[in-house]
């Protein structure tokens, strides 16, 4: 057993991409000063670069928010020349929460494994300190969490 540690969900998160904008200083800092200008909290962000220049951002928003953020967010691509903004509603966060959780050696790679072997794909990765958080399709949330509490025998 894993001592601390918690799971903890969100059914109520859509995924909003942002697809082939420039990757250059102050993107990040254009698109999120936008949303939080408009009053979006983001909950989560995973940007994917290293394409010619281009990259795609990922960013978990409430659920009751989408039309809002995905009409800001056209703005948005308008004005930095992305591709075009996606977004899935189908969509649920699953962490593991505890303090000190970065100091736990193997514990993503067990999340992560634990989460394929119940076959689980495992759409965005996030880490801090205190948690490993997974976005994973919303219908495998119930087998997600029963997978990692079986694992970590909480």
């Amino acid at each position: 057993m894993t001592s601390g540690i918690q799971i903890v969900t969100n059914r109520n998160i859509s995924k909003v991409t942002i697809t082939d904008v420039e990757d250059r200083p102050g993107r990040a800092a254009e698109i999120f000063g936008t949303l939080g200008a408009q009053g979006f909290n983001v909950e989560l962000v995973v940007s994917t670069g290293g394409r010619e220049g281009r990259a795609d951002i990922s960013l978990a928003i409430s659920r009751s928010q989408e039309a809002q953020v995905n009409e800001v967010m056209e703005k948005i691509r308008a004005e930095v020349g992305g591709k075009s903004v996606k977004i899935n509603s189908e969509v649920a966060l699953i962490s593991l929460v505890g303090q000190g959780l970065s100091q736990e050696v193997g514990l993503a790679g067990r999340m992560f494994g634990s989460l394929s072997n119940n076959g689980i794909n495992i759409e965005v990765i996030s880490t801090s300190m205190s948690s490993v958080t997974c976005m994973i399709d919303e219908a495998s949330l119930p087998g997600a969490e029963k997978a990692l509490r079986e694992e970590f025998d909480l």
